[in-house]
């Protein structure tokens, strides 16, 4: 059975350089496929660039010489400079992203979750096909049982405090929730995170750990079970 659009959209999006054969026949099925493949690889390429820009060897001694003259004067700031000033403020913010550490497992989780949480839980609309889902988590050493995979509505890779993971977005019986999947993470098993809105459980799995959250109003806890039995970890060639 061939790939559909809206599968083919979601898995690219995730993994941009996915190279496997049926996502190259998917791709080369149709101008629409081969469209969405290119924006995805185009925009991973423009990250990767900005990452890498180097700002000019004085701007610092610059910014500081502007900081230094009366507000009236600092109007005369070259374009070429204020562009490469827009420009290195952008790539730091990226590489910030990129490179980032936190204190604990509970300011990565608060962290990560306010990023994009809300905005990735929101977007989850259509349920995943087994395919779609084994193929993010085989290249973490990983896969869900029916149990848990017929829950999955969306799977991407993501940073953890100890390299790449697994962002998913679950339906239950309460509505929407996230669980990040962090294979080489070690936490305080049954720990509980707070901040804003929402908390967190901290579980403990076989190989790695991973973070449930939802809303206070939510019992994240109902999914402990869910996910110990049926997220199988530490696998190879699976």
């Amino acid at each position: 059975m061939s790939m559909n659009f809206s599968e083919f959209k979601k898995l690219i999006g995730a993994d941009p350089g996915n190279k496997d054969p049926e996502t190259l026949r998917a791709r080369h099925s149709s101008p629409e496929f081969e469209a969405v493949a290119v924006e995805a690889e185009v925009f991973e390429e423009k990250l990767k660039t900005a990452l890498h820009i180097q700002p000019p060897a004085d701007l610092l001694d610059q910014i500081k010489r502007i900081s230094q003259q009366p507000v009236r004067k600092r109007n005369w700031i070259p374009l070429a400079l204020a562009a490469s000033l827009l420009v290195f403020v952008g790539a730091a913010g990226l590489v910030w992203k990129q490179s980032h550490t936190w204190d604990s497992v509970e300011s990565y989780v608060a962290d990560h979750y306010s990023y994009d949480g809300s905005d990735m839980a929101a977007k989850a609309t259509d349920y995943l096909s087994d395919k779609d889902i084994s193929k993010i988590l085989a290249k973490l050493d990983a896969r869900a049982d029916q149990e848990l995979a017929g829950r999955i509505k969306f799977i991407k890779f993501c940073p953890t405090p100890d390299g790449r993971g697994a962002h998913m977005i679950v339906s239950t019986d309460q509505g929407p929730m996230t669980i990040f999947y962090m294979p080489n993470t070690r936490v305080t098993d049954g720990e509980m995170v707070k901040f804003e809105q929402m908390h967190a459980v901290l579980v403990t799995l076989e190989h790695g750990s991973a973070a449930i959250i939802g809303k206070q109003s939510q019992n994240v806890e109902s999914l402990v079970t869910t996910l110990r039995n049926s997220l199988k970890t530490g696998l190879v060639d699976v």
